[in-house]
């Protein structure tokens, strides 16, 4: 055999070693580790499965965030009147275990104001609602002692989805402006500099120039840019998966000098959302390769949820979010009755293996 021939077959079987001409390679790139990014979950207990055996199984995934959300007024009824019982609770659960902890307080939510009785119809900047709003926190300080002393409480949000009650009212972000730049201040006084403050929209808000202008102005005032992400039409169907990739791009390009928290993502498995257990696994495969793409922007992604939750509780929630009798309320079932990764009996759906797959190519925990 001539030198020549030898060196064909030495260069042929270079390229076949490498996929170079072998005409069956894929090629598929290797996707970025972990790095810094955060893995969040909405823990869920269901009849088969207490809440810590739940918060077990999310750990056990990777997941080393977890959030808890707390209304004004079910903690603080009447002004100066506390109902200490979860508070207490939390004190007692999350100190000892694996996960940091989001605290979510809702004087504002989704529905709308979350007020003490007396607050009432008051505007946000109102001094009588920024004063008991103080004494709310300074009051939930105290109870939390254990968890303070933890290193475990990492971030506080204020106010969930505001922009659902603030809209388009220049007046009304401007009021809670005040509110919140007020009770950033007492947050700090309590907690330290340790504890990012921040406030929650929708990702909608990103795609309607006057609220994201009236957000802007909010935005240096917040710690972090943190939203909630579910790629919804306006009668609750759902967009396609194919549209994540330029969800998240848009996130990076309208939040520009800020880190990004999607504090809620999601998306419902039912047939009447325009989905399936399928699609729903597409949706987390989606989110980790735009996730992949926006890695220095992103830090922490808490999906939701672990499980979904039971009808009564999807009947409350319609009542809650006053869409009973509406056009829309069975899309609006099937949306909150199926978020969940796997079901309410405990099995488990496609999305859950999908994202275990995830993890383990991006050698998540490692």
């Amino acid at each position: 055999m001539t030198k020549r021939y030898s060196l064909l077959i030495i260069i042929t079987l270079l390229l076949l070693g490498c996929g170079g001409d072998s005409g069956t390679s894929t090629n598929t790139p290797v996707p970025p580790a972990q790095g810094a990014r955060i893995l969040g979950m909405d823990v869920k207990e269901i009849p088969s499965v207490t809440y810590a055996m739940a918060y077990s199984q999310a750990m056990s995934l990777g997941v080393r965030e977890v959030s808890v959300s707390l209304n004004w007024s079910l903690l603080e009824p009447s002004v100066g009147s506390y109902d200490n019982t979860l508070p207490g609770i939390i004190d007692a659960f999350y100190p000892i275990q694996t996960g940091d902890i989001t605290l979510v307080l809702r004087p504002l939510g989704t529905p709308g104001p979350s007020l003490p009785a007396e607050l009432v119809g008051l505007t946000y900047d109102d001094p009588a609602v920024i004063a008991a709003f103080d004494n709310f926190l300074t009051n939930l300080h105290a109870q939390l002692s254990t968890l303070n002393a933890s290193g475990k409480l990492r971030w506080i949000h204020i106010g969930n989805e505001i922009d659902a009650y603030l809209g388009s009212d220049a007046a009304r972000w401007a009021q809670w402006q005040t509110f919140f730049r007020a009770a950033k201040v007492k947050v700090r006084s309590l907690w330290g500099a340790g504890v990012e403050v921040s406030s929650i929209i929708q990702f909608s808000v990103l795609n309607e120039i006057n609220k994201l202008a009236l957000y802007s102005n909010l935005l240096p005032d917040l710690d972090n840019a943190v939203l909630t992400y579910y790629p919804l039409n306006a009668d609750f169907t759902m967009r396609p998966v194919s549209t994540v990739a330029a969800d998240f791009t848009l996130m990076a390009d309208a939040i520009p000098g800020k880190t990004i928290l999607l504090q809620e993502c999601g998306y419902p498995s039912s047939s009447v959302n325009n989905s399936s257990e399928t699609q729903q696994a597409d949706f987390v495969s989606a989110v980790f390769e735009a996730w992949d793409n926006n890695i220095n922007r992103i830090r922490l992604i808490d999906l939701s949820w672990q499980y979904d939750v039971s009808s009564s509780t999807v009947d409350q929630w319609v009542i809650d979010f006053g869409m009973t009798g509406n056009p829309n309320e069975t899309a609006f079932r099937g949306y909150l009755g199926t978020l969940g990764l796997s079901n309410f009996d405990s099995t488990e759906k496609a999305a859950l293996h999908r994202l275990r797959d995830e993890l383990q190519a991006r050698k998540w925990g490692q």
